[in-house]
C-alpha cells in the first residue's frame, strides 16, 4: 500500500511540474502584455516631431502596427462585424460573450505539489423588448455557459471549503443560465422578473466581490450556497420569479420566490428545465446605495436573508434528540432551514481629478440555522484601489480576507464519529484565506489578474498544510 501511495504521490507530483511550467509560461506572456500598456506613453514620447523626415521601412509594418492599436482600441476583441452588431442593437438584440480562465498552482503547502487550469466560455443576448415589439421597460435574458478544467483544491487542498479557483464546479458542463423576462414600470421604480436564473445573480451581491479568484466570494459570500443547497450561484439556476422596489434613489427593497433543487449543479443537469424540486427558496433583501452617501463618495449597504422551505437534514441529533452517530440512528429531518447575511461597501477615498480612481472597502458578515448549517458563520473584509499608476486609471489592485467558523454541531458529530472509529474523519474548526490581486487591463477587451492567494487550515480539519497558492485570471470579452 505504502508503495502505491509513493508512486501515487510521484506520478502526481510530476503531472504537477508538467502543469506548473505550462501555468509559468502563461504567466510570464501575459505579464508582458500588462506591462507593454504601462509604457506606451513613454515611447510615444520619444516619436520624431511632426514633418521630420523618417527613414522608409515600407507600408507593412506601419499598416500592421495600425491593425494592432485600432484592435486594441475596440470594445470588443471581435469589433463591429463590418457594422452588423450596431445594426442588431439599434434593432433590440445586444449580443455578449466572454472567454474567462483561472490557473492555479501551490508551491508550498498542501497535500501535493500541483498546478490546474479551468475555463469557462458564456454567450447570449439581451433582448430590448421596446425596440423590438414597442413593449416600453421589458427585456428578456439568455446565457448559455460552457466550464471544463481542473480544481487545485481537489487535487492538492483536500477539497477546502474556499475553493481557490472559483470558476470550477457548478458541474464542469454546457447549461443555460439564463432564461427570464423582466420588466420596469413607474419609471424604473418596480422591476419585475420571472423565468430561469440563479437567485445569487440578485441577492446577496455586489460587483467589488467579484475582484477575486477565491471562492469565498466571488460575486456572493460562499457561505449561502453551502449551508442551503437550494441557493444558486452563477452558472447554475432555477425557475423563479423577483420583485423590486425603488421607491427613492437610493433605496430599494426585493424579494422573490425560486426553485429549490439540489440537484441543479450537477454535470448532468445543464438542460433539466423541470419544476420538480424539494421547496422554495423565499430572499428577501433592502438595500441602501447612496451615489453621495458617507463622505459624498456611493457606497452600498445590503441586509438580507432567506428561508428554505425544504426539509434538511439535523447535522448532530437524531429524532429522539440524541447524538445519531452514537445511536446509529438516521440525522433529524428538519422541516426548513434560514440564513441571514449584511454586507457593506464604501468608497473612502476618490482622486480630485479623477473620481474614478479611489479606494473603496467592504465587510460581509453571514450566520446560518444551528440545526443545519455546516458554515455557522462566515466574515470577509477587503477592499479595492483603482487607478494603480499613471494612465492606469481601469487597472486595481484588491485584497481579501475571508473566515468561516464551522458549526459547532458538526464538529461534536465528527468527534462521535472518531469515538466509535478513532481517526476515521476529520474534526473540522474553520478555514480562512487571504488575497491579494492585480488587475491590469491590457485592452478595453482584455484582463489579466495575477494574485497570490493564502489558505489556513484548508479544508478546515487540521490534516492539509497551509498552502501558498499563485494564481492567474484572464477574461475576453467577445
Amino acid at each position: 500500500m505504502a508503495r502505491r501511495d509513493n508512486l501515487k504521490r510521484q506520478r502526481h507530483g510530476r503531472h504537477g511540474n508538467r502543469k506548473a511550467a505550462r501555468i509559468g509560461r502563461g504567466v510570464a506572456c501575459l505579464a508582458l502584455l500588462s506591462i507593454a500598456p504601462l509604457y506606451s506613453h513613454e515611447a510615444d514620447a520619444q516619436q520624431p516631431p511632426a514633418g521630420a523626415v523618417q527613414p522608409s521601412s515600407g507600408t507593412t509594418a506601419p499598416q500592421f502596427s495600425s491593425f494592432l492599436q485600432n484592435w486594441a482600441n475596440q470594445d470588443t476583441a471581435t469589433g463591429n462585424w463590418g457594422g452588423v452588431r450596431t445594426s442588431l442593437e439599434d434593432f433590440g438584440i445586444n449580443l455578449r460573450g466572454h472567454w474567462t480562465t483561472e490557473s492555479a498552482f501551490n508551491p508550498v503547502g498542501g497535500t501535493a505539489e500541483a498546478g490546474a487550469y479551468t475555463q469557462q466560455f458564456d454567450f447570449g443576448a439581451d433582448l430590448d423588448l421596446d425596440k423590438l415589439i414597442g413593449l416600453q421597460g421589458g427585456t428578456v435574458q439568455i446565457t448559455f455557459v460552457d466550464r471544463g478544467g481542473a480544481s487545485l483544491s481537489a487535487e492538492a487542498l483536500g477539497n477546502n471549503l474556499f475553493p481557490v479557483q472559483e470558476l470550477y464546479g457548478a458541474g464542469n458542463n454546457f447549461r443555460l443560465t439564463d432564461l427570464n423576462y423582466q420588466q420596469n414600470l413607474l419609471d424604473d421604480k418596480i422591476t419585475f422578473q420571472i423565468g430561469w436564473s440563479p437567485i445569487g445573480d440578485h441577492f446577496a451581491t455586489d460587483p467589488i466581490f467579484c475582484h477575486f479568484q477565491s471562492g469565498a466570494m466571488c460575486g456572493h459570500p460562499k457561505s449561502n450556497s453551502t449551508n442551503d443547497p437550494g441557493w444558486h450561484n452563477f452558472p447554475a439556476s432555477q425557475w423563479g420569479a423577483r420583485i423590486l422596489f425603488r421607491p427613492v434613489d437610493d433605496f430599494y427593497a426585493q424579494t422573490g420566490i425560486y426553485q429549490a433543487n439540489p440537484n441543479a449543479g450537477n454535470h448532468d443537469q445543464g438542460f433539466n428545465l423541470s419544476f420538480s424540486g424539494t421547496g422554495v427558496v423565499i430572499p428577501v433583501e433592502v438595500g441602501w446605495t447612496p451615489q453621495h452617501g458617507i463622505g459624498g463618495m456611493p457606497g452600498a449597504f445590503r441586509l438580507g436573508g432567506y428561508y428554505d422551505t425544504s426539509q434538511g437534514k439535523d447535522v448532530l441529533e437524531d429524532a429522539a434528540g440524541q447524538s445519531a452517530v452514537l445511536a446509529g440512528a438516521p440525522f433529524a429531518e428538519r422541516n426548513g432551514h434560514w440564513g441571514i447575511y449584511a454586507m457593506a461597501t464604501q468608497t473612502v477615498y476618490q482622486e480630485a481629478n479623477n473620481p474614478k480612481r479611489g479606494l473603496s472597502l467592504f465587510a460581509i458578515a453571514t450566520t446560518a440555522d444551528p440545526q443545519t448549517s455546516k458554515m455557522r458563520y462566515f466574515f470577509a473584509a477587503g477592499g479595492s484601489y483603482q487607478g494603480t499608476f499613471a494612465n492606469r486609471d481601469d487597472d486595481f489592485v484588491s485584497f481579501l480576507v475571508a473566515y468561516t467558523r464551522i458549526n459547532n454541531r458538526l464538529s461534536s458529530s465528527q468527534e462521535d464519529q472518531n469515538t466509535i472509529s478513532p481517526g476515521s474523519v476529520g474534526i473540522q474548526r474553520d478555514e480562512a484565506v487571504f488575497e491579494i490581486d492585480y488587475s491590469a487591463a491590457v485592452t478595453k477587451w482584455l484582463s489579466i489578474r495575477p494574485n497570490i492567494q493564502y489558505v489556513m487550515n484548508p479544508a478546515a480539519a487540521g490534516k492539509v498544510p497551509n498552502a501558498f497558492v499563485l494564481g492567474l485570471y484572464t477574461r475576453v470579452t467577445f
